[in-house]
């Protein structure tokens, strides 16, 4: 076979491939004639063994809820909801102790109010004397009721 190299005598004025399965290239320094090799006549292929995917165990509900982490997210959801509720209700009982703080604080300012009052009661019926012997004493003292002489015009 015949390449029409007969003119050409180096390598690096042409370089010729042959056909081969490492698909070479054939250098000499003059190349007259270039054999090709010829393709292996074909042989039969061995089919190609493809190894056997292993079988999914059964799944229980525990590996399945492991396995999209569930458990650990709801213990998370579960711990910030006791959480949550704790101060829930140690915010309603500072409330109501506030609110009974508040009550007991009015009682204590009427019963306060009440006690002044008694008091002043107490000192009102000491010092009192009756109508009688303011009388007598005014008299006594010569003060007596104004006549028409007493008063000026």
């Amino acid at each position: 076979m015949s390449t029409g190299n007969a003119n050409r005598s180096s390598v690096e004025e042409i370089r010729v491939y042959a056909p081969s399965r490492g698909n070479l290239a054939l250098k000499a320094e003059t190349l007259p004639r270039t054999r090709v090799a010829e393709p292996l006549p074909d042989r039969p292929s061995r089919p190609r063994l493809r190894p056997v995917k292993p079988r999914q165990k059964r799944r229980t509900a525990i590996g399945l809820l492991r396995d999209y982490k569930v458990i650990p997210k709801t213990a998370a959801v579960a711990a910030v909801l006791v959480v949550a509720f704790a101060m829930i209700f140690m915010i309603s009982g500072f409330s109501g102790i506030s609110a009974a703080q508040k009550q007991i604080n009015k009682l204590e300012k009427q019963i306060s109010e009440l006690e002044s009052a008694v008091e002043k009661t107490n000192v009102d019926l000491l010092f009192s004397i009756d109508a009688e012997s303011a009388h007598e004493a005014a008299r006594n003292a010569g003060m007596s009721y104004p006549t028409s002489a007493n008063f000026g015009r």
